[in-house]
C-alpha cells in the first residue's frame, strides 16, 4: 500500500485529504502537532518541523508522495521559507509533490499583496526540484463552519460575509479539493501545473444565505460585513497564534477583500470555468446543498481534538 504524507494534517484541510486518500486506498503519514486525532489504522501520527531539514526528511523517508498545506495562521511571515525547506526535502527524497494553495494565485504578480504572495510560495516551493502539482482552490464551503462564519450562522441566523452582494464565486468542498489532489498522484502530465479549481456552481452570497435556509428550516439573512470589519472578526479569532501585528494582520486581510469586491483588474479570483477542468480531471463536484446536508450544524466544540484552529 503506497503511503502519502500529508503536512498539516490535522487542519480543516488536512483532515479532508486524510479522509479521501483513506478511500482511495492509501496509507497515510499525518504530520501533526496534535496527537490522537486519527484512530484509522492505516493513519500514523509524526511530528516535524518546517526549520529542522533533518526532521522533513525522518517525516518524507519512505513516502511515495506528499502532500503540502502552508500554515495558515500561525508563523505565517515564514510561510516562504517553509514552503521552500518542503519542496526541497520532497526533492531529496525523490517523490511528487501536490501542493493546494488554499486561495487563488495569478500566473504572474498583479500587484495585489496576498495573491502575489500566494504566487510567491509556489515558486519557492518549486525551486528545490520536486515533481510538483499545484492546485489552487478559490473558495471553501467549509468556511461557513468556521468561527468566522458558523457562530453567527447559528446564534444570529446570519450568513455574515465580505463578499459584496452580487459577487460570484465557485464555492468548493475540502473534499473535493482533496479528491482533485489524490487523481493528481497517478497524473505524471500533471507535473509541473499549477491548475485554479472551483465547485460546479457559481454562487452569490444571498443563494449561499437561501441554501441554508432551506436546510436549517429556518430564514438565514445575507448580511455584507466590510472587509474592515471581516479582517477585524479575524483578527480578534487569530492575534494569540498569528505572528503578524494586530495592525498589519488587518491592513492586509482588508486590502484583500477590497480588491475581491472591486479591482481594476477586471478579476474575479473566485470564480473559474469548471468546464475546461474537469475535461482533464474528471471528478464528481460536490453542490452547496448537497455539502450542506452533510454537514452537523451545532455548535463548534473547542474541546474536540478533532476541530481545527479557527473552529
Amino acid at each position: 500500500m503506497e503511503i502519502v504524507t500529508v503536512f498539516g494534517a490535522s487542519g480543516r484541510m488536512g483532515q479532508a485529504q486524510v479522509r479521501q486518500l483513506l478511500l482511495a486506498g492509501y496509507q497515510v503519514r499525518a504530520i501533526t502537532r496534535k496527537k490522537g486525532v486519527f484512530s484509522d489504522n492505516n493513519v500514523t501520527e509524526v511530528s516535524a518541523d518546517y526549520n529542522d531539514p533533518q526532521s522533513l526528511d525522518d517525516a518524507l523517508a519512505g513516502s511515495d508522495a506528499a502532500f503540502y498545506n502552508k500554515p495558515s495562521f500561525e508563523q505565517v511571515t515564514k510561510m516562504i521559507d517553509f514552503c521552500a525547506a518542503v519542496g526541497a526535502a520532497a526533492a531529496r527524497a525523490d517523490i511528487r509533490l501536490i501542493y493546494q494553495t488554499a486561495a487563488y494565485a495569478p500566473d504572474e504578480e498583479i500587484g495585489q499583496y496576498n495573491y502575489d504572495r500566494v504566487l510567491a510560495t509556489e515558486r519557492a516551493l518549486k525551486q528545490g526540484g520536486a515533481r510538483t502539482t499545484i492546485f489552487r482552490p478559490v473558495l471553501f464551503m467549509d468556511n461557513t463552519l468556521t468561527k468566522w462564519a458558523r457562530n453567527d450562522i447559528l446564534e444570529k441566523d446570519e450568513f455574515a460575509y465580505p463578499h459584496k452582494p452580487g459577487l460570484e464565486a465557485n464555492w468548493i468542498c475540502l473534499d473535493d479539493v482533496a479528491k482533485f489532489m489524490v487523481a493528481a498522484l497517478k497524473r505524471d502530465d500533471l507535473i509541473g501545473r499549477a491548475m485554479v479549481i472551483g465547485g460546479p456552481e457559481v454562487l452569490t452570497p444571498q443563494r449561499i444565505a437561501d441554501t441554508l435556509s432551506g436546510h436549517l428550516g429556518r430564514s438565514i439573512k445575507q448580511k455584507t460585513l466590510t472587509p474592515n470589519e471581516f479582517a477585524i472578526r479575524m483578527a480578534d479569532i487569530f492575534e494569540d497564534v498569528s505572528d503578524i501585528g494586530r495592525e498589519d494582520y488587518i491592513a492586509a486581510m482588508q486590502g484583500f477583500y477590497e480588491y475581491n469586491n472591486d479591482n481594476d483588474d477586471d478579476l474575479n479570483p473566485f470564480e473559474v470555468d469548471m468546464d475546461e477542468v474537469l475535461k482533464e480531471i474528471p471528478i464528481q463536484l460536490t453542490t452547496f446543498s448537497e455539502w450542506v446536508k452533510q454537514q452537523d450544524w451545532v455548535p463548534i466544540d473547542d474541546d474536540d481534538i478533532t476541530t481545527p484552529s479557527g473552529g
